[in-house]
């Protein structure tokens, strides 16, 4: 494992491996570095405020380099978008409540940019994949469950410099949605939505993050062309996104279980069934986690995790009991979580089922591991 140096700025395969070439990404900048391998970044959240660890960890179960941060102030597990995002070359994550740091593969972290955060305020941000953009959503009063609820997303270059407004809720009422960035797809941004409920309306819920899936908080995901700053369709409506994005789209609920690309193809897997169903970076399988569901006392039913394929075809994926796909590194291996308790983390193989234990400290009140997206980080 690198250690982070501070800068300025065989069983018989029964599952087949994707076969598909992965989506093309844009054209990196001269400063954008190749990576050997894709690389997932996990890491395990506290439960309340105060550090966190961060890691990256390739196929081979190998975590190439981590880093320390320390949440913002106003954390709060399972509340607000993720404190990280990755390009095609980096991780960033929030350290502390005005910087974003970055750590490359080779174990090398530093500050990348900063922000200015109003009291009580969360904040959202997406990294360009060649690292020379970055777009930034400041929501106030998101956990104060009292509207104004408020959105103002700008974009600027990476370090800092003229903010151009993309979104502004600032004002509007409390049913404008709440808009922030979780990617970049070429030179277009993929946002989230969510909708605050108006005081003195129907209020089955007044906070404003509702955690569908596992885009945190959103009801639906949309396209938005910075240079016109205009919306496209929405994607994945009524909050059915199933796991979190990929190169490829996303895995929906919204007739069964579905790839959503972002151009808004859609293509169907067959039915769904419980969990967080996540689409492999290239598009071409949708895996889903095991899940024991003990809802009624006297019935109990263990979906195993499966594999999915266009059309339908699904396979069981050769996968021990105790462990929960967490998201993809490449076409043929996951990040999964182990144990009775989920609180160790390992790479699996989805055509052998073999399992490559790996090691990545915890913070001293950590909650379970998470995938916070894969490098390279262009959607």
């Amino acid at each position: 494992m690198a250690t982070p140096s501070k800068t300025a700025s065989t069983p018989t395969a029964s599952i087949a491996p994707a076969t598909d070439p992965p989506p093309a990404s844009p054209t990196p900048s001269p400063t954008a570095h190749a990576i050997a391998s894709p690389l997932a970044a996990v890491g395990a959240p506290p439960g309340t405020v105060g550090p966190y660890v961060l890691g990256l960890v390739n196929a081979a179960g190998k975590v190439v380099a981590s880093v320390t941060a320390t949440t913002p102030s106003n954390y709060a597990l399972f509340t607000g978008p993720p404190l990280t995002d990755t390009s095609d070359s980096r991780l960033y994550f929030e350290d502390g409540n005005s910087d974003i740091d970055y750590l490359t593969p080779t174990g090398q972290h530093g500050v990348a940019f900063t922000i200015v955060r109003p009291v009580g305020a969360i904040v959202a941000f997406a990294v360009s994949p060649d690292d020379t953009r970055v777009a930034v959503s400041i929501l106030n009063n998101w956990e104060s469950l009292s509207p104004p609820f408020t959105s103002h997303m700008y974009l600027m270059a990476m370090g800092g410099g003229i903010e151009q407004t993309l979104f502004d809720g600032s004002g509007a009422s409390s049913t404008h949605p709440l808009t922030w960035p979780i990617g970049w797809d070429g030179d277009n941004l993929v946002v989230a939505q969510a909708f605050p409920t108006n005081v003195g309306g129907p209020q089955p819920d007044t906070n404003p993050c509702q955690s569908y899936g596992t885009v945190t908080c959103a009801a639906q995901l949309r396209v938005l062309n910075p240079a016109t700053r205009s919306f496209g369709p929405v994607l994945c409506p009524g909050g059915t996104m199933s796991g979190g994005p990929t190169a490829a789209g996303i895995a929906c609920t919204t007739s069964g279980l579905q790839a959503v690309s972002w151009s808004g193809a859609i293509t169907s897997f067959g039915s769904s069934i419980p969990g967080a169903c996540i689409l492999s970076p290239q598009g071409a399988m949708i895996a889903c986690p095991s899940n024991l569901d003990t809802t009624y006392p006297d019935v109990t039913t263990d979906h195993p995790a499966h594999l999915f394929r266009a059309g339908g075809v699904a396979q069981q994926i050769p996968n021990p009991g105790n462990a929960q796909i967490i998201g993809w590194i490449d076409g043929n291996d996951v990040a999964v979580t182990t144990g009775a308790d989920s609180q160790g983390l390992a790479v699996e193989n989805i055509v052998t089922g073999k399992q490559i234990p790996v090691s990545l400290a915890t913070g001293p009140d950590h909650f379970l591991y998470q995938v916070y997206g894969m490098i390279p980080g262009a959607l």
